[in-house]
């Protein structure tokens, strides 16, 4: 099965088509060893919207006038669907879980600037979860890569038996900082409205339901940027600037609505932190702010 380079596109896709696209890639038999092909696209001349970053840093209650690490990730997810949904890839997008994301800011991007958006299929691999995706994702300005991410999905496989798990090391007792912060029952809603992403585990009960969740669940890129809008006073105050690599994984689901505690510290010339359940203690997030080396 070989890569794909798809023509150029001077717009995003429209969001409509390519999840009905995706709902339809159920049909998918991939098997236990598929080949994976780097299908790769490129929008051309596109410019960030004012008004839209407006209304993200609303629904995500960031600081206004900010244009955010995670903001140029959730404005490519057409473009990641789009070289999913080629007949060429086989894995099902239906159930892929998003494990973790590394998004390097190498350069501030801003509004009316036209950058080149280039999305490929990176590496795959198997572990004993299932297959994992590597997603590539650049902003280019005049050729020279401005921000780039690297998105990590997996397909889930049953296996007949992966051991035990490992048991859990003992945290190291550390002075932490704790910022709690609730999820509103309509917050899928409101954020898919922005981002466009209307899967429906994150929009009602019923419709959660129907993909094996009791209640629907906050999108993992709104905890990240609603965690961001807390940490990034902090980390001004500690670290004298702007963040320029941002990393996440994902751990356990936020379900609407819900209780949360953002737990951070300083470590080196970063911030760890990690998102907390403010009853059961369980993790839903972990992360890493810093500046580049």
């Amino acid at each position: 099965m070989s890569a794909l380079a798809l023509p150029d596109l001077s717009a995003l896709p429209s969001t409509a088509p390519l999840f009905w696209k995706a709902a339809l890639s159920a049909r998918r038999k991939p098997g236990a060893t598929p080949e994976i092909p780097r299908n790769a696209v490129t929008l051309k001349n596109f410019m960030l919207s004012g008004d839209h970053i407006a209304a993200y840093n609303v629904v995500c209650s960031l600081p206004e006038g900010s244009l955010a690490i995670t903001y140029p990730q959730v404005v490519a997810a057409p473009l990641h669907i789009h070289v999913m949904t080629q007949p060429n890839f086989p894995l099902p997008l239906v159930g892929l879980v998003h494990l973790r994301n590394v998004i390097t800011q190498h350069a501030r991007l801003s509004a009316g600037t036209p950058y080149d958006v280039r999305v490929q299929i990176g590496e795959s691999r198997s572990t004993g979860l299932g297959i994992e995706v590597d997603l590539l994702t650049d902003y280019l300005a005049d050729g020279v890569v401005q921000w780039s991410a690297v998105t990590t999905t997996l397909h889930r496989i049953k296996a007949k038996s992966r051991g035990p798990k490992p048991p859990l090391a003992a945290p190291a007792a550390v002075a932490a900082h704790y910022l709690p912060f609730s999820a509103p029952a309509d917050t899928g809603r409101r954020y898919a409205a922005v981002a466009q992403d209307y899967n429906p585990i994150h929009l009602y009960p019923i419709t959660a339901k129907f993909l094996g969740f009791d209640r629907a669940i906050a999108h993992g890129m709104w905890s990240v940027a609603r965690s961001l809008g807390l940490l990034l006073p902090q980390y001004e105050q500690l670290l004298g600037g702007a963040p320029a690599r941002l990393s996440i994984q994902f751990k356990q689901p936020l379900f609407l609505p819900g209780r949360v505690t953002l737990k951070y510290l300083k470590a080196g010339e970063g911030m760890d932190f990690d998102l907390l359940a403010r009853e059961g203690g369980k993790t839903h997030l972990s992360g890493r702010l810093e500046g580049l080396i």
